[in-house]
This record gives C-alpha cells, structure tokens and sequence, in this order.
C-alpha cells in the first residue's frame, strides 16, 4: 500500500550564474511499513 508518492519534484537554489541544481526531476514513492532517509551534503552557496 503506497502511502507517499512524489513525481517531478525539482529544487533550483540561487539565479543565474550563481544557480544550484539540488533536485532535478525526482520521483519515488514509499510503501506502509518502509522506512526512508533522505541524504545529502549540506553546504552554504
């Protein structure tokens, strides 16, 4: 049983020069009774 789905999800930090791409068309869904962790690096820009 699917209790979270996303779709397309994308993320853009800053503008122009300065643009930083975090997600880029992302999608995943999770099923009851998994567990998920989301990780990355973690900087300032």
């Amino acid at each position: 049983m699917e209790i979270l789905r996303v779709e397309n999800l994308s993320k853009v930090y800053g503008r122009d020069t300065s643009k930083v791409i975090a997600l880029n068309n992302v999608s995943f869904h999770v099923d009851k009774g998994e567990f998920v962790a989301i990780v990355g690096a973690s900087r300032k820009w």
